[in-house]
């Protein structure tokens, strides 16, 4: 280098400037590059204003100044789960939402009430077997549709992709139409366009596992697990926000594997 004009504290080239080195700054959790230290410290202040069962308003986009009720919260992504008052389920940024009111959203939901599609409801009828194997109502073709994001199912199809995930237990990780939907398998895989016909809900074995309800009642609900008979296929569960008692069959909870605070 000192034979092509290179001297210890200056520059190369014809301006001689010297360049200082990119300080890196690592973000925390799943911050983009653009976000500076400032808005992610607000962004955690706004985030423990809010828990679960609170009414909100929305900020921005094509539901701004609508209000919902907040079923999930997560820390890790700043980001919350809520149900609209049309029955609608959305994920928010923390940094999108305010204090909303409860007055409004019973008002706009008594609105929308009778025009609510059903397409998300489920049957309450039990599972059957088949061949000494449990096959969800879903295979029958008076099921509605009940995927969601962060539900672990498992597949109950022989047919599907040569039966190498038969019995399988998959997570969705993402929601095509109300009826299809993208897993990823335990060993990290992603499987898409995976129809709901193949799948069944996975129920947790561990008392105090939280798990999704899916009737139309208590649609997109977390709870935690209390009772589970195998004899009846139903199980009890109480939900993380009302604290009610639900009973339910085991087509109308899922295992719940997303964030959620208690």
């Amino acid at each position: 280098m000192r034979g092509m004009g290179w001297e210890k504290g200056k520059g190369v080239g014809r301006n001689r400037k010297i360049v200082e080195p990119v300080d890196f700054q690592t973000k925390k959790r799943t911050l983009g590059v653009t976000v500076h230290e400032e808005e992610a410290a607000e962004a955690e202040k706004i985030f423990h204003d809010f828990k679960l069962g609170d009414y909100i308003e929305i900020l921005g986009g094509q539901d701004k100044g609508k209000h919902a009720k907040i079923l999930s919260l997560s820390l890790e992504t700043s980001r919350c789960i809520v149900r609209m008052p049309s029955e609608e389920i959305l994920d928010l940024a923390i940094i999108n939402i305010k204090k909303g009111s409860r007055e409004e959203y019973f008002k706009l939901r008594d609105q929308s009430q009778d025009s609510v599609p059903d397409v998300f409801a489920v049957p309450s009828a039990k599972r059957q077997k088949t061949d000494n194997k449990s096959v969800s109502s879903s295979q029958n073709g008076s099921s509605k549709a009940w995927l969601h994001q962060d539900l672990k199912v498992r597949v109950v199809c022989e047919d599907f992709s040569g039966g190498k995930y038969y019995c399988k237990k998959l997570d969705i990780v993402d929601i095509i139409d109300p009826w299809t939907c993208v897993c990823r398998t335990e060993g990290g895989k992603l499987l898409e366009n995976v129809p709901q016909s193949i799948l069944e809900t996975v129920i947790p074995k561990k008392k105090g596992s939280l798990v999704m309800l899916l009737s139309k009642k208590n649609r997109f609900e977390i709870a935690e697990l209390e009772e589970k008979d195998s004899k009846s296929s139903s199980v009890v569960c109480v939900t993380l926000i009302e604290k009610d008692v639900v009973t339910a069959s085991y087509d109308e909870v899922c295992q719940y594997v997303g964030d959620a605070i208690r």
